[in-house]
């Protein structure tokens, strides 16, 4: 079953409206050692024959990305586009100035299964950070953003105190390191502006936010984090 909480909705002008936030258990998340464990149990493969296959699977499909094909099976498909502004009709593509996107969507099969999934509402409200949008705030773009640039994002309860370096946004970049974004003025409840360090390497980011911060304003000991759950790209 999918758990869900509700909280306020920032996308409509009613102030009583909700929208829904999934908040999976930990044991609802599986990892790909775990699906490998289910379907060797089911028989008929052993866990090096399936580790081989894995294997071999993953580079046919990196394959086919990085030559630029797409693909379409009953689990996903994925679809490319490119992000970034281009000067006139005769401009070309630049790696400093755009970025190749990869999208996927769900593929026949796990659309049909989806159907079949049940919902449940969690009793209470969860008080962790939401992001809802992120974007370059000089080109507007929402899946790129360039690095030493100024990124906004919007959401509920983003406010963290920026004196406070366990608090902010944070970034994890494509060479595995996390870094802390510079605050840009001061961080409000629905909308937080901070700086995308320069030292952010090209390539694939994800962003959170994490504060002390609870709903009645004041500080508390825990930390609460909020991740955003699109993957984005650091561009020059």
């Amino acid at each position: 079953m999918i758990p869900i909480y509700l909280r306020e909705n920032l996308l409509t002008a009613d102030p009583d409206d909700c929208m829904a936030q999934v908040v999976p258990e930990k044991s609802q998340v599986w990892t790909q050692e775990r699906i490998d464990a289910e379907i060797v149990k089911l028989g008929g493969v052993t866990e090096a024959a399936l580790a081989a296959v894995r294997k071999n699977e993953a580079k046919v499909y990196a394959d086919i990305i990085a030559d630029g094909g797409v693909i379409n099976s009953d689990l996903f498909s994925t679809s490319f586009s490119v992000s970034g502004v281009f000067t006139n009709m005769n401009d070309t593509f630049d790696p400093k100035r755009h970025a190749v996107n990869l999208n996927a969507t769900a593929g026949t099969l796990l659309r049909e299964a989806a159907k079949k999934a049940k919902v449940y509402k969690k009793e209470g409200s969860s008080t962790d950070p939401y992001i809802t949008q992120v974007s370059d705030s000089i080109s507007g773009d929402t899946q790129a953003v360039k690095v030493g640039s100024v990124m906004e994002l919007l959401g509920s309860r983003l406010k963290f105190d920026k004196k406070d370096t366990e608090q902010g946004v944070f970034v994890k970049a494509s060479d595995g390191k996390e870094y802390r974004c510079v605050p840009v003025g001061d961080p409000k409840p629905a909308k937080v502006m901070v700086m995308l360090g320069s030292d952010v390497p090209e390539g694939e980011f994800t962003v959170e936010v994490r504060t002390k911060i609870n709903g009645s304003r004041h500080e508390t000991a825990n930390v609460k984090t909020g991740g955003f759950a699109k993957i984005l790209t650091a561009v020059k």
